[in-house]
């Protein structure tokens, strides 16, 4: 059975992003593993049956408000029809972005998904978050879920890419999970000006007839790409990660946390 782990601190945020963890394992037919991270506060004492004292004081704490809390997730699959879907639970102290990560691993995770708040700022989104850290050091996908998102379904996915560096395996990839869906793919570029290499790469991918491949020449690429979401009623955008690039990571990275602010639709990143 495929797993997802969702990173959960039961705020408002969170438990919204829930839905979409849920639905995602009804159709991959996953179960979900909930983590809740705390961490104790260094308190400065000399006495060190008093320190202890008290770690343990705000682990019993920590406990008592997990159980309670725990019971908002059961309702939400209940409220959602989706009661069958197995969910287990964990609460591990410690630092949230190491702790995610490892249970990842140590689960054999195939999905990370969790809510982000984002920031104030149009181009601060993500940035130095939980949500980019994970998106940044994971090796599976993650799915970020912003605040205002609300699961309507998936039926349309924008991959926004340099067409030129599109990979067979990142877009295997992207067809999985669309497929889940029964969802359709917009492949988009956008580029400044318009290069004699255009047909031939868009001739490149013709043969996958499921996904639509669309070149605009912009220097707005955020505009272009919001309103392409907009008027074409996408519902996910992808985004993949690229570890070996540098700068082209930093552009993706830089991308996606504008986007996901802006657009307010959830946000997979792939490692590639």
């Amino acid at each position: 059975m495929k797993k997802i782990l969702f990173p959960t601190d039961f705020s408002k945020t969170s438990l919204n992003a829930f839905s979409y963890a849920l639905h995602l394992a009804a159709k991959i037919n996953a179960q979900i593993i909930t983590i809740h991270v705390y961490d104790i506060l260094y308190i400065p004492t000399e006495n060190f049956n008093f320190l202890l004292e008290n770690y343990n004081i705000i682990e019993l704490s920590e406990f008592e408000n997990y159980k309670s809390e725990v019971p908002k997730l059961r309702k939400i699959a209940e409220k959602l029809k989706l009661e069958h879907v197995k969910i287990s639970h964990v609460l591990q102290q410690g630092n949230a972005v190491i702790e995610i990560l490892n249970t990842s691993i140590k689960e054999k995770a195939d999905f990370i998904v969790m809510g982000t708040k984002g920031a104030s700022g149009f181009k601060e989104v993500f940035l130095g978050t939980v949500t980019e850290k994970i998106i940044n050091q994971s090796k599976i996908p993650v799915l970020a879920i912003p605040e205002e998102a609300k699961f309507k379904g998936i039926k349309k996915i924008l991959f926004p890419i340099e067409l030129e560096k599109l990979k067979l395996n990142i877009l295997e990839k992207i067809n999985d999970f669309a497929y889940v869906f029964n969802a359709k793919i917009d492949v988009l570029e956008v580029k400044t000006e318009k290069d004699k290499n255009e047909e031939l790469t868009l001739n490149k991918w013709k043969e996958y007839k499921s996904v639509n491949f669309t070149i605009i020449h912009s220097n707005d690429t955020e505009g272009i790409i919001s309103d392409y979401i907009e008027i074409h009623h996408i519902d996910i955008t992808i985004m993949a990660v690229h570890y070996k690039d540098l700068w082209q990571r930093l552009f993706l990275y830089s991308l996606s946390r504008n986007m996901a602010h802006h657009i307010k639709i959830p946000l997979l990143s792939i490692p590639v």
